[in-house]
């Protein structure tokens, strides 16, 4: 009786209010797990974000595969929350792959900062993928009912093994002689050519404003990140300039001016991303200019030729 009251006392109260959704967040997934020998990986990286919060979302990406960002949408509305999406394709040698996004800071207010590391997928290209399972149906092997049997067996395991020899001496000898494996391209060098490639890009209408924005910011933490041996790629802009002006870039400490070319594509990119302040090509014209600049004052000397696309 006591535990019926109880249990009426009980059910008269109101249920739990749902919990309210994160502030900021980080989501990483694909169209497809399982595409064929050729064909890309369509992955999306989704950033979803409060007012007063700030995204800086990294690059997908994964070992042997090579990511190219092929659309931007966004920021739109959702609820009381801006929700910003970018698409890529990554393309990569059958096999099976781990997709991981690259490092993704955010900042909020009352200087709130987070990290974002969504969950890993799991992709096959052109291949069933790992496979498995408990191996069943096995029988014992048959009684010999004679020596003509194990007689029969070494004839055919010497015929065997020879075809395996003749065939590995004549692959053996038809194999071309082994490239030489050059030495990787420097920092500078790199960073010029992807910086190229992708005004091309934008230049040819395959990339928006705001996509080339994004590609011109990624570019350029990156090659800082290489010639400071210093996380650029997961730091804001006011923590970058700041480390610049503590520390300097690679072998060659950046003076004041070249800082605040670095500090002026940051800054541009971030509010063209964000903000969709800027855009067009008077103003992705400035930024090449500052980042030529920049990329002088910091590679070796007389190595500063573009490189072609």
């Amino acid at each position: 009786m006591k535990l019926l009251l109880f249990m009426l006392a009980c059910g008269g109260g109101d249920a739990l209010a749902p919990l309210a959704p994160p502030e900021a967040e980080v989501v990483l997934r694909v169209t497809e797990k399982k595409v064929g020998e050729g064909d890309p990986v369509e992955v999306v990286v989704e950033a979803i974000a409060s007012e007063g919060w700030r995204l800086d979302v990294g690059v997908p990406g994964g070992e042997g595969l090579t990511p190219t960002l092929v659309g931007t949408e966004g920021p739109i509305h959702v609820g009381e929350r801006q929700l910003s999406r970018w698409r890529y394709e990554l393309v990569g040698d059958p096999g099976s792959y781990v997709i991981a996004l690259g490092p993704s800071t955010g900042s909020g207010p009352a200087d709130q900062s987070r990290e974002f590391s969504p969950p890993p997928v799991f992709v096959d290209i052109g291949v069933a993928g790992p496979s498995g399972g408990p191996m069943t149906g096995f029988q014992g092997a048959p009684a010999q009912t004679g020596w003509h049997w194990t007689t029969w067996l070494a004839i055919v395991a010497g015929v065997l093994a020879i075809l395996g020899l003749l065939i590995w001496l004549v692959r053996r000898m038809r194999r071309p002689p082994a490239l030489v494996d050059l030495p990787p391209d420097p920092p500078h060098i790199i960073a010029l050519r992807e910086w190229a490639s992708a005004r091309s890009a934008g230049l040819a209408g395959e990339l928006n404003d705001a996509g080339l924005a994004l590609e011109q910011s990624r570019v350029l933490r990156t090659y800082l990140q290489s010639i400071c041996a210093w996380p650029a790629t997961a730091r804001t802009t006011r923590e970058i300039l700041a480390f610049l002006e503590r520390e300097g870039a690679g072998a060659r400490r950046l003076d004041v001016t070249d800082r605040m070319r670095t500090g002026r594509i940051l800054d541009a990119t971030d509010r063209l991303k964000f903000a969709r302040e800027g855009g067009g090509e008077p103003f992705f014209a400035a930024l090449d200019h500052d980042f030529q600049a920049v990329v002088d004052a910091t590679c070796p000397l007389g190595m500063t030729e573009v490189p072609s696309a």
